[in-house]
């Protein structure tokens, strides 16, 4: 069985757990998140994330259709290159800035645009001949994405990531991504 076959029905399952258990009372898990893309720096990698999303409480400038709001995205990823055959795995927390069209008036439906920045942990510090010197590196990132059906309950969103060691270490060898993540949100 593939990578991407066994992270797709690992994901279904962990849905179907964590769905009971924001019904009984978890408040921290708001939406869950399935994320596919591959790089833009000729490394030949493919990445896929699942992640967990926690909204803030708060909002801001919410006064007419559009708000601003924000949300906790932590993520576990796999990334796989095919030039060396090389592979790593990747933890991360991100919070993320984001302009919102308010789907209670939109009938269901609300584009929104996004930004974040974050730290994540990296397994190995090498892959597809690129150096990262460190573990730790900054992932940014930028996104367009629409919510839709019941109150945006679903979301397709396209990301533009840069992972970076912010010139921490010796070597800075840099990665872009192109990243399509479809979530459920749970309320």
């Amino acid at each position: 069985m593939t990578m991407p076959i066994r992270v797709l029905l690992v994901s279904l399952l962990l849905v179907a757990q964590l769905n009971p258990a924001h019904a009984a009372g978890n408040e921290w898990i708001d939406s869950f998140s399935i994320t596919l893309g591959t790089d833009d720096n000729s490394i030949d990698a493919t990445v896929f994330r699942l992640g967990i999303q926690n909204r803030w409480n708060r909002t801001m400038f919410n006064g007419g259709a559009w708000f601003v709001g924000g949300y906790w995205d932590v993520s576990l990823a796999y990334m796989e290159s095919d030039i060396d055959n090389s592979d790593l795995y990747d933890i991360g927390i991100t919070p993320v800035l984001r302009l919102q069209r308010d789907a209670d008036i939109s009938s269901g439906v609300s584009p929104f645009s996004e930004i974040g920045i974050g730290a994540h942990l990296l397994s190995e510090t090498e892959i597809g001949g690129k150096e990262l010197d460190t573990a730790v590196q900054i992932y940014s990132h930028v996104g367009v994405g629409l919510g839709f059906g019941g109150k945006g309950r679903y979301e397709l969103a396209y990301q533009f990531q840069h992972a970076s060691n912010a010139d921490v270490g010796n070597d800075n060898d840099n990665v872009d991504f192109h990243l399509l993540k479809f979530a459920y949100n749970f309320e």
